[in-house]
């Protein structure tokens, strides 16, 4: 079997996915690059250090490294990514932080008094085209700032598009979350990837985001806003097509949303059924 990698852009709904991914590929090994989007190098080097046995068995790679990893394996691996609306995808990010939730931003922005004007004004590359980065960049130029001129600005969507439409085996849409998940499991003859939305939001401290807050984030996110459009336009191409099981999506939601209220669902409904046949 071929290794899967999921190229993990934050705020895309990866952690539910995440969960479904280590469920269809338990059998064998895992391994993740969690946090080499910053230029960590420890995971590289963790992978490095695995015998050639231990590398073989690997089937899912598995976090927020951009399109170009630095790790052989996982770049040759089928790749596969959600994208999201970018100011959805922002808007996510802020009340992550606001909640405490990013480890390494709590000391400048303390969740007991958080102020979204000037997070929003701090630079985080989070903030700025981060989709678009994600699928042109490497570990090594993820984090230089872009002086976007428009010729730029095109020569990066197209880029973007390029590896999406081309490198990338398939992605979804998270707010087509569902209908992305059919599309996987047909793809790769999955059981049925049922869940339970993780990492969800604490609505007892919702951010509320006002006029100026949203034309900024959007300001900061035009060129992700382009990437996304084209994406989006393909994917609901591709759900209108005859390849695209509508009854599929039909048995799943109503089976999942049993799973979802069910006591310890774990494997109540795990393998009966795989979208394949």
């Amino acid at each position: 079997m071929k290794p899967v990698r999921f190229l993990h852009i934050p705020k895309t709904a990866g952690s539910t996915f995440t969960a479904i991914l280590n469920r269809q590929y338990a059998v064998g090994g895992t391994f993740s690059f969690s946090g080499s989007f910053s230029g960590d190098y420890s995971d590289i080097k963790r992978f490095e250090a695995l015998s050639e046995n231990e590398k073989r068995d690997i089937l899912l790679f598995s976090g927020h490294a951009p399109i170009v990893s630095g790790v052989k394996a996982a770049d040759e691996a089928t790749t596969i990514t959600f994208l999201r609306n970018p100011i959805s995808r922002v808007k996510s990010f802020c009340q992550h932080v606001s909640e405490g939730k990013s480890s390494h931003l709590v000391k400048d922005f303390p969740p007991d008094n958080f102020n979204l004007d000037a997070f929003l004004e701090s630079g985080n590359l989070e903030l700025t085209n981060f989709q678009t980065r994600m699928l042109v960049c490497n570990p090594t130029n993820l984090g230089i700032p872009w002086q976007l001129n428009d010729a730029l600005a095109s020569r990066l969507k197209e880029e973007a598009l390029e590896n999406l439409f081309n490198k990338i085996s398939h992605f979804g849409i998270q707010e087509y979350f569902d209908e992305s998940l059919i599309i996987f499991s047909l793809a790769f003859g999955w059981e049925m990837p049922l869940y339970v939305s993780a990492n969800t939001m604490n609505t007892k401290k919702r951010i509320r985001f006002e006029k100026r807050h949203l034309e900024h984030i959007a300001e900061l996110n035009a060129l992700d806003m382009a990437v996304y459009m084209c994406a989006k336009e393909r994917f609901i191409y591709k759900l209108a097509s005859s390849a695209f099981s509508k009854e599929k999506l039909r048995q799943f939601q109503f089976i999942n949303k049993i799973y979802k209220h069910t006591v310890r669902p774990r494997n109540l409904f795990r393998r009966l059924f795989r979208f394949a046949t």
